[in-house]
């Protein structure tokens, strides 16, 4: 230390000299004086004090005191540590203040930034389905919402499309339904219209060929083939008809346990000529169907199969059980079906061929939506049309609930 000589002989002089003012004060008489101190220093660690000291008979009196300086330097090296200590302490707190400050800083900017994001990733899906709401309020059935997570909102999300996409069936077979009903009325109307003057049409014509009695042999042929003609033309106008008669009059569903396997073998007989495929589950369970109501679907797509096709018509007919449900598969390897027809296809008066009105597949999906199936229409593996009708599996313990009306 640069200044520790000096400090230790400024406070040992006056130490010193306030030992010797006491003892002075004692033995001396009241007027004498002390002159300046002398200081000198003995050894490294000890220092001397001499003090000239005066009387009034003019004897010059010295007095001379010794200081060892270890106990002064051990409590300045004190005094020095305790500074040094406590100016460490002072910036320690310092340091601890601001480490603190930046910790709970950095905390709070993370906490933030987390809350930020947890409330962006709650609010952005909620604002998605606010959105999704308002899209169905304006009739939007379309509208979709991204998924994309797997918690509560995620089950909300996907709980949302599904009844979107539950609306959107609804409707679709709403509209499907009310276009069935018109369209039956309008079949209903045109076959009471048409049937009324068929037969009596027929039977002028039968009676203009049989009375005629003259000797011209080629009016006389002339006669027969129009009389033929009409009698051709009314039973085919009477057959159409009886088309719109059983489009716009579904008969009610007489239900009784089947073998859907069965019927198919039955209605494939009707068609000893044909070539017909069999590729029948043996272990398919026992249905409540009208017998009469499907094969007539079974004929209808086996003769749709034929026409399709013409001379080199193959059809294979498949059972399966499948997701479910009983499947049956009529496939042909005609032209097949454009795929922007196949919705259309099950519509009535839309058809491909070019005799007939229409109305048979619109039947077709009208008895199977009856048994609480479904039709569609795909690529057939050889190329043709392949119809696809699945029927509900019969439920445990299942009774025939005899007639069912639709």
């Amino acid at each position: 230390m640069a200044n520790q000589p000096d400090l230790l002989r400024n406070f040992f002089v006056q130490q010193s000299l306030k030992q010797v003012v006491l003892k002075f004060s004692t033995h001396a008489q009241a007027d004498a004086s002390i002159t300046e101190p002398t200081v000198s220093k003995v050894s490294e660690h000890t220092l001397r004090l001499v003090v000239p000291i005066r009387s009034d008979n003019n004897v010059n009196v010295f007095l001379v005191a010794e200081q060892s300086l270890d106990a002064l330097l051990d409590i300045e090296d004190a005094v020095h540590t305790y500074n040094h200590i406590e100016m460490e302490e002072s910036e320690l707190y310092q340091a601890f203040i601001l480490a603190f400050l930046v910790a709970t800083a950095s905390v709070i900017l993370l906490a933030s930034l987390v809350g930020i994001r947890i409330g962006f990733g709650v609010t952005k899906p909620l604002y998605a389905l606010i959105k999704g709401t308002r899209e169905m309020a304006r009739d939007n059935l379309e509208y979709r919402i991204p998924k994309g997570r797997e918690d509560e909102i995620g089950l909300l999300i996907e709980s949302f499309n599904k009844m979107a996409e539950d609306l959107k069936e609804n409707r679709r077979k709403r509209l499907e339904a009310e276009q069935i009903a018109a369209w039956r009325e309008i079949a209903r109307r045109l076959a009471h219209e048409i049937k009324n003057p068929l037969t009596p049409i027929q039977l002028t014509v039968q009676q203009l060929g049989s009375k005629y009695s003259g000797d011209d042999p080629s009016y006389q042929k002339l006669v027969t083939d129009c009389t033929e003609i009409v009698t051709e033309e009314v039973e085919n106008l009477r057959a159409l008809v009886q088309e719109f008669a059983d489009f716009a009059r579904m008969p009610a569903l007489l239900l009784a346990a089947q073998d859907l396997n069965k019927i198919v073998k039955g209605v494939v007989r009707l068609y000893p000529d044909a070539r017909i495929h069999n590729n029948l589950s043996p272990n398919l369970p026992i249905l409540e169907l009208d017998i009469e109501q499907i094969r007539r679907v079974l004929i209808n797509l086996i003769e749709n199969g034929i026409d399709a096709a013409g001379d080199r018509a193959e059809i294979t007919i498949q059972t399966h059980m499948e997701n479910g449900e009983i499947c049956l598969c009529v496939c042909d390897n005609g032209p097949g079906v454009l795929a922007e027809d196949r919705q259309r296809i099950f519509q009535p008066y839309i058809s491909s061929k070019d005799s007939g009105m229409g109305l048979g597949l619109a039947v077709v999906r009208g008895i199977i939506e009856d048994h609480h199936g479904h039709i569609s229409v795909t690529d057939a593996p050889n190329g043709g049309a392949q119809f696809d009708i699945c029927l509900p599996m019969p439920e445990k313990n299942e009774t025939t609930n005899g007639r069912q009306q639709t």
